[in-house]
């Protein structure tokens, strides 16, 4: 339990958020605000460092002001959020991780499961309790320690040197929390060979109860991230998101319409149309049409770039 004076408690909380919010080292911080690191780091920690010699108020109230005068720049929106089917049902869904629900959402390319996840996570990054995470893997998959190290540094987590330790503050973290929080896994396919990666999160789900919802999200061959493999059947993991599943599409031609009306209104409908003919795709999986968003978004912005040099958009 932490003790320590409450403004000692609203100063470590804020270095925190500001550590997150920017992305800088509690070394990096020490260094801006010309505190002394070791001095600093046991400030910042869960013990009572300076409380009985009187030096944890003063230090307390240096860096608070530090942080007022240099404050940390809001994350930036991705772009324009159109609303459409998708949005909405995605909206649907992630009201229902954030209450500790878990869930699966997949979709072909283009279908702005990605746009809307980043979107939402930079709205919610901007709280002082931020109630979404959005954390997107790479081909090359993600270790456990790096998977909690981005849930950690997105809520200001104290930082640990071993998966264990980082496990252990997050959960901490997660228990004081006066809401849930949802995390989305975004191109969840690509940890596919990281069983240990995937049992860790769920390890910490089920330990931090209905105060985490859990989004895994990709393309279809998400799917076919929890078939039974290296005699691990993922049981735990089954029960949990089949719960709770949608697969989207891309917005339909009206909501593309809108679309390119709200980011070109000077383009003529023939061309509009022609433009939406060219992004038009079909799901594999469902038979059924849909505007691939990515697409349509990059084309009109390559428009927009050869409106503004002068030359006649194609």
């Amino acid at each position: 339990m932490d003790t320590s004076s409450p403004i000692r408690q609203k100063a470590r909380r804020a270095v925190y958020v500001y550590m997150s919010r920017t992305g800088l080292t509690l070394r990096a911080l020490a260094d801006a605000t010309g505190e002394n690191y070791n001095v600093l780091r046991q400030f910042c920690s869960w013990g009572r460092l300076g409380e009985r010699d009187g030096l944890g108020e003063p230090m307390a109230r240096r860096v608070l002001k530090w942080l007022e005068d240099n404050p940390a720049p809001l994350p930036d929106l991705p772009g324009r959020l159109y609303e459409s089917h998708a949005t909405r049902t995605m909206d649907e869904m992630l009201a229902l991780i954030r209450r500790g629900r878990w869930g699966t959402l997949y979709g072909p390319a283009g279908a702005q499961k990605t746009f809307l996840l980043e979107y939402r996570a930079a709205e919610a990054a901007r709280e002082p309790e931020p109630w979404l995470v959005y954390i997107r893997t790479s081909p090359s998959g993600m270790s456990p320690s790096v998977l909690l190290g981005r849930i950690s540094q997105a809520l200001s987590v104290p930082y640990a040197y071993s998966v264990d330790g980082i496990r252990q503050n997050l959960l901490q973290a997660l228990r004081r929390r006066k809401s849930p929080v949802a995390v989305a896994l975004d191109e969840a396919q690509h940890l596919f060979p990281r069983v240990d990666t995937l049992e860790t999160l769920r390890e910490v789900g089920d330990l931090a109860r209905a105060r985490v919802g859990i989004l895994v999200a990709g393309n279809e061959q998400v799917l076919r991230l929890f078939d039974p493999r290296r005699k691990v059947h993922f049981e735990q993991w089954r029960s949990r998101i089949q719960q709770l599943e949608e697969h989207i599409l891309g917005p339909a031609r009206p909501e593309a319409r809108r679309m390119v009306t709200g980011e070109m209104p000077s383009l003529s409908a023939g061309k509009a149309e022609a433009l939406i003919d060219s992004c038009e795709v079909k799901d594999p999986e469902s038979g059924k049409t849909y505007v691939n968003a990515r697409r349509l978004f990059n084309t009109l912005r390559d428009m927009r770039a050869l409106e503004e040099s002068g030359k006649p958009a194609a």
